[in-house]
């Protein structure tokens, strides 16, 4: 089903038009996290920023349970069709990708079976490995089997193709900045270690920072980390 167009996009996602300035410089696809049904009337703060700078933010709303599903990846490239239209650009204006949690798992499949290219990637503590969660957190499993529950392939087999630290290998050879919280008390810090164990062995280019004091995707209670992660996307569109 094609629905989401130019003139209903801000039904399925928030665009920063209110603060965007012009002409577009590029266009950062901000993937949310497991259970965040955020939705805004006006540019937040990180919104703001990157309209200041020419980039449009566009923040999704796809299912909070998405887990990689095939309709959300449709909802999504859905989304980002309506953009660049609503905006009246074409692929030459460069897409970044990026997200926290769930939505960094969402951002790094995005690279590999996306559309679009996208000239880097930008994530806060993202999970790389769905398998591990699945059988390390009893909560988390109704709603990833929900998410794929129509794959033809058994579950175990399904989550290991669209978990990051299986398909390194296909990962795009652009830039990435990584940020996990030092006090990240959820999976990150045992899933961090095979990644970038892969991301070296596959000679991916990446910016690496361990923030202390920093729980779960908390960029709100640590401003320098923000600030690292809203300048790593600003600066790309200039070094293309």
């Amino acid at each position: 089903m094609k629905h989401i167009c130019p003139d209903n996009l801000l039904d399925f996602a928030f665009v920063n038009f209110d603060t965007l300035q012009y002409p577009v410089r590029g266009i950062f696809f901000y993937l949310h996290g497991y259970t965040d049904a955020t939705m805004f009337t006006q540019s937040n703060e990180m919104a703001a920023l990157f309209g200041k700078h020419g980039i449009a933010w566009v923040f999704p709303y796809y299912s909070v349970w998405a887990w990689m599903s095939r309709s959300s990846q449709i909802f999504n490239e859905q989304v980002l069709d309506a953009v660049y239209e609503r905006l009246g650009v074409d692929d030459t204006v460069p897409l970044m990708i990026g997200g926290g949690s769930m939505g960094g798992l969402r951002a790094l499949n995005y690279l590999v079976y996306g559309k679009r290219a996208a000239i880097g990637c930008a994530l806060n503590c993202p999970v790389t490995d769905m398998n591990q969660v699945y059988e390390d957190y009893f909560d988390f499993r109704r709603a990833i089997l929900s998410a794929h529950i129509e794959e033809q392939e058994d579950l175990h087999t399904v989550m290991a193709r669209y978990s990051p630290v299986r398909f390194a290998n296909q990962l795009p050879k652009i830039p990435y900045f990584l940020l996990y919280g030092q006090n990240d008390t959820y999976f990150t810090d045992v899933q961090r270690p095979p990644f970038l164990r892969e991301c070296d062995q596959n000679g991916l280019s990446y910016e690496l920072l361990i923030q202390p004091q920093m729980g779960h995707c908390d960029m709100s209670n640590s401003p320098d980390a923000y600030q690292r992660f809203c300048d790593f996307l600003i600066s790309l569109p200039d070094k293309q």
